[in-house]
């Protein structure tokens, strides 16, 4: 069986869901999750297709990154799903093409080729802090939007693996036969897991069902939907191998896999018979040999990734009576999200310094990354093998009033700190001298009183901080700030006078060592005259059995 490899579904999506967190785009005050964008609805005829949650879009034609910041449960496992259905909702039928990240890191790019179809984008995360930041980013190539974001609790143990995350390569439900596929997700899957049945186009394997609940008791850390492992695919011919088969996108030969194999035994076997099978991958032994439990599910795994083509075969044993069967899988690529996140801390402050002053700027997702997309007005330092740091701050200019925010203190490594030309009011906190690293301070064309704190007026006898404070009529020792314009037009004209004295020079020497040259060489030319056999367990996963 070749698994395809981008084939797209058109189903109804199942409403009144809330296992954890549903953002919907057509939600009319999505403040908590964004703070920019615009809701509109997709055309009439698209929603036939869709139950009523997906039938609204928010786009984004504003700024290059925009982010939905989403609360969590830090070190927990979620599957996070975003779905986006264009349905034409702008009238204009072009469709766009833009980046998905996740937090500061590429998760996807999303390529809308039809305006009904939706477009599904899965993975499996586990949490570093107690949010993440979902993020569009328009590349040139439309205006992103998107229908809905999801999240869903996993079992902690459930889709190990050494590093990364996983993205959502393909999830079938094997045992279904036509003409009537249907696909599942909640409330058949208890984690909302989308399952597409494979339609076995060749027709060579049989179907084996039940009537009975497989795993009533939730024993499998993975929990596939019951309703999935209630069939499973077996060969016509009991001789026959059960072969799944893919190739890595002709761009990435490098992808790495994780494969999930559910495994459950349908048939109350008699004494004398037994279905006893192998796994194979890419001709070497994958698995050796097993009998999956009665109406229990037994997932294999790989615990290492797989990278590259991949052709599976699941074998009837030489001691076994009865084919392979299988009843489902998941197949996941790795997503190593390699860039660290901006200083917890850092965060914490600059967003509360963004809620204190009402700040309108664009300040989505993380301050510091991508390094295209940094926050204007702040400027961060990049350790090799640390989360960056603010190290600037510009908010000039920026309509702040009230107070210096406390928030300021800790960003910890700042530098530079402009909050000139606003109407900031009150004393000057002494907090600005605890900064260690703060060595320019513009406070100049404010309104701020009393006098200067006596830590900073001693870092700037020490020559530890550069400090503009002129144009505070009520702070003590400011003065009006000093125009240039006179100072301007006297250097003007002796720049001019040097650059021409300069340029007399330069000609005299020039002729001079010209003279020389045709003196030593003559009228001649500058040119020299050269001119195996056992599966390794470590390798394998095994859950589940009675």
């Amino acid at each position: 069986m070749l698994l395809p490899l981008n084939k797209q579904i058109l189903f109804a999506l199942l409403g009144g869901l809330s296992l954890i967190l549903l953002v919907h785009a057509q939600d009319e005050d999505p403040s908590g999750f964004v703070d920019t964008g615009e809701s509109k609805l997709v055309l009439r005829y698209v929603k036939d297709f869709y139950q009523q949650p997906y039938w609204g879009v928010r786009s984004f034609p504003e700024g290059i990154r925009n982010c939905y910041k989403i609360n969590v449960t830090t070190g927990d496992k979620y599957l996070i799903r975003v779905i986006f259905v264009y349905g034409n909702y702008d009238g204009k039928g072009k469709l766009p093409t833009f980046l998905l990240f996740l937090g500061t890191n590429l998760w996807d790019s999303v390529k809308v080729q039809n305006e009904s179809y939706f477009i599904n984008k899965e993975l499996i995360h586990v949490a570093p802090r107690d949010y993440i930041h979902v993020c569009l980013v328009n590349n040139g190539s439309g205006i992103p939007f998107i229908s809905a974001i999801e999240l869903r609790p996993l079992n902690v143990t459930s889709y190990p693996t050494q590093i990364g995350s996983l993205s959502l390569h393909w999830r079938l439900d094997i045992g279904q036969t036509g003409p009537d596929l249907k696909y599942y997700r909640y409330p058949k899957d208890i984690h909302d897991r989308f399952w597409d049945p494979y339609d076995d186009v060749d027709n060579l394997w049989f179907t084996l069902n039940t009537s009975s609940t497989v795993d009533f008791d939730n024993h499998n850390p993975y929990e596939p939907a019951s309703v999935v492992m209630s069939t499973a695919a077996t060969a016509k011919n009991a001789t026959d191998p059960l072969m799944l088969w893919w190739d890595p996108p002709v761009d990435a030969n490098d992808t790495e896999y994780y494969v999930y194999m559910h495994f459950a035994e349908l048939e109350k076997l008699q004494p004398n018979e037994s279905r006893w099978q192998y796994i194979t991958n890419n001709g070497e032994l994958y698995m050796e040999s097993f009998a999956a439990s009665y109406l229990y599910t037994n997932t294999i795994y790989n615990r290492f990734p797989l990278r590259g083509s991949q052709n599976f075969s699941i074998i009837k044993a030489e001691n076994s009576t009865l084919p392979p069967s299988i009843n489902g899988l998941e197949i996941y690529t790795l997503k190593e999200f390699r860039e660290l996140e901006t200083n917890q801390d850092d965060v914490e402050a600059i967003i509360n310094i963004k809620s204190a002053y009402e700040i309108t700027k664009n300040w989505q997702g993380d301050p510091c990354l991508p390094l295209n997309y940094s926050w204007e007005g702040i400027k961060c330092n990049y350790p090799q093998s640390d989360s960056p740091r603010i190290i600037s701050l510009d908010l000039s200019s920026s309509g702040l009033t009230g107070e210096i925010s406390p928030s300021i203190s800790n960003l910890a490594m700042i530098k530079t700190l402009d909050l000139s030309n606003n109407n900031l009011t009150g004393p000057i906190p002494d907090f600005l001298s605890q900064l260690r690293d703060l060595n320019i301070l513009n406070l100049e064309n404010n309104k701020f009183t009393g006098s200067l704190p006596l830590g900073v007026t001693e870092k700037i006898n020490n020559d530890l901080l550069t400090i503009r404070f002129c144009d505070n009529p009520n702070l003590a020792g400011s003065e009006p700030c000093k125009t240039k314009k006179k100072k301007n037009k006297i250097i003007i004209p002796i720049i001019g006078a040097i650059a021409g004295i300069s340029a007399l020079i330069l000609a005299g020497v020039v002729f001079l060592c010209f003279c020389k040259r045709k003196k030593r060489n003559g009228i001649g030319s500058d040119r020299d005259e050269d001119g195996g056999a056992v599966a390794d367990d470590r390798c394998l996963g095994w859950t589940g059995g009675q």
